[in-house]
């Protein structure tokens, strides 16, 4: 990739023979392609083709997620980059000979907050209810910063909610979700926002029993 800033040819885009130029953030942007490019076939290759997969997939169905919880990037990041490089290479067991995507492993949220302490766990007919220890939060934390919880169905569904943190030493986070059942649930997160949006937590997977 290069970066042009030509005065004579101002704002580029389309593309000819294997170049691909654009405009981003005032920037002229060329791509080149290999002309044959090679198709992997290494076992190393393959794996991590399928890690790649993996990764876009959750990206596609977490994206309204992790796109509050990669605050803390530089101004041409962004948070499915940051994303990507979270969990690559750390979110994955084998199952056999293919990469497979361990929830506990993965991260939605990446920062420098101090993480969620998760003090009880409750499922009833009206979805889950998550306790924390919002008093471990402080100091770097105050009463107007936030706390994020999602929880993913079979269904495909994103249960999702943020609320403040508020002052109670122990406080709640609910997901909303009738006649919730436990065998339903695929896997449950929370994390941690600052209220000016410029920091976040490490996001913390909350292990759910029946």
């Amino acid at each position: 990739m290069s970066i042009a800033q030509n005065p004579l040819t101002g704002a580029m885009k389309k593309s000819m023979a294997n170049f691909t130029m654009y405009t981003l953030n005032g920037r002229n942007i060329i791509r080149s392609k290999a002309f044959m490019p090679r198709v992997p076939n290494s076992p190393k290759q393959l794996i991590q083709q399928a890690r790649m997969s993996g990764i876009s997939e959750m990206y596609r169905i977490f994206s309204s997620i992790i796109a509050l919880g990669f605050p803390e990037r530089e101004i041409f990041q962004y948070p499915q980059n940051m994303f990507v490089a979270a969990n690559i290479n750390t979110a994955f067991v084998m199952e056999g000979s293919d990469p497979v995507i361990s929830y506990p492993l993965m991260l939605l949220s990446k920062g420098s907050l101090k993480p969620v302490t998760i003090t009880e766990v409750a499922v009833d007919a009206g979805g889950i209810t998550l306790s924390y220890n919002a008093r471990a939060l402080t100091p770097d934390l105050n009463a107007d910063d936030e706390i994020i919880a999602c929880a993913l169905l079979e269904s495909g569904v994103l249960l999702k909610t943020r609320q403040f943190i508020g002052y109670k030493p122990i406080g709640t986070i609910h997901l909303n979700y009738m006649d919730m059942q436990v065998a339903e649930l695929i896997c449950c997160y929370v994390f941690v926002r600052s209220a000016d949006g410029e920091k976040a937590s490490d996001s913390v997977w909350v292990e759910v029993k029946g």
